[in-house]
């Protein structure tokens, strides 16, 4: 019997952990994630994380991003978090195929490629969907025969994950029949009123006041750019208010009405850039998306869902833009 004896750095490229450039891929990263779910099933959240640092760790590369893609697979809807007991554990969702146009689609779940069907491949290392080509009707059967149900890019948006947000503050599940975004602003508005602390005149925010499909900026950059500005006019912004520390910025909406200001904290930066879609929608000034020489850009800071839904139908081709199918589907036109 032979011992091969590899160095950590021919043991990470060997087994495709790292890029190009020795950094840890993220695409290896959930492919580990993947690998352990499709083996164990139901899984303590700790048990997955933990596989997939030791698999790094013996390639001597940093682990700090596994987290990171767990996360993003859950917002693709490969799995999900369950809590049972204290604890929170991954669950395999049903396997779902959505179609991207171009003859191309994600695959969204535990099952293995079935045979007879290509797997895409030269993608970016930051892409992780799974990604087959579905260029006939064959190919179709052949992925339902295997146990993947075909599902829309609406039906797989909807509900919301805004309503999460609304749940949250109502204190318990909502219909989303019965909200869109726009009520969800008018809800946030009516938070803000009754709950709205009142700023004191040293309090430091930065609103997001400036026209959509303009450069959007930082709220952390050193000074003001962008969209961002700290003297926003009368009415209700999304903004973020410095809280201690330097570097701690807090999600927030801001009401001003002449030298009066109030301020509501929101859960996360999460619910901020849902607000932030919502105001949109009932002020009447639309963010602003580009769609062009098959790639799509958009011009504001992307929810969790809606990042991931792009990710589904577009291959990330830079910040903020995705390479995309001529016949993929219109995603802001399934928004309520």
């Amino acid at each position: 019997m032979t011992v091969e004896t590899l160095t950590r750095a021919e043991f990470a490229r060997d087994f495709g952990y790292a890029d190009r450039d020795g950094n840890p891929s993220e695409r290896a990263i959930a492919h580990l994630l993947r690998d352990a779910m499709g083996r164990w099933g139901l899984s303590p959240r700790r048990a997955l994380l933990k596989h997939a640092r030791d698999q790094l760790r013996a390639g001597d590369l940093p682990f700090d991003r596994v987290p990171v893609v767990l996360e993003r697979l859950v917002a693709l809807g490969e799995c999900a978090e369950v809590v049972i007991g204290n604890e929170m554990f991954i669950a395999p969702t049903e396997p779902r195929w959505i179609a991207m146009g171009g003859g191309r689609a994600v695959l969204l779940g535990p099952l293995t490629v079935p045979a007879g069907l290509s797997r895409v491949t030269r993608l970016p290392p930051d892409d992780l969907a799974v990604r087959v080509t579905i260029s006939s009707e064959e190919m179709a059967a052949t992925l339902d025969a295997a146990g993947w149900r075909e599902v829309s890019l609406e039906e797989w948006l909807h509900p919301c994950d805004y309503l999460r947000h609304v749940g949250r503050r109502e204190g318990g599940t909502v219909r989303g029949d019965q909200w869109d975004l726009k009520r969800f602003w008018e809800h946030l508005v009516s938070a803000l009123v009754e709950e709205g602390l009142q700023f004191g005149p040293d309090a430091e925010f930065r609103a997001v006041v400036g026209t959509a499909g303009t450069f959007f900026g930082r709220h952390t950059a050193t000074s003001i750019e962008g969209r961002w500005g700290e003297q926003p006019p009368n009415g209700v912004w999304c903004a973020y208010r410095r809280g201690h520390g330097d570097d701690r910025w807090l999600p927030t909406l801001v009401s001003v009405d002449g030298d009066e200001r109030r301020a509501l904290d929101l859960f996360d930066g999460d619910e901020w850039r849902w607000a932030l879609l919502a105001r949109s929608k009932a002020v009447g000034t639309a963010e602003v998306t580009r769609r062009a020489d098959g790639k799509e850009r958009v011009t504001w800071p992307l929810p969790a869902q809606l990042q991931a839904a792009m990710n589904i139908i577009g291959v990330p081709a830079g910040p903020w833009c995705w390479q995309i199918a001529e016949d993929a589907s219109d995603l802001w036109s399934l928004l309520r």
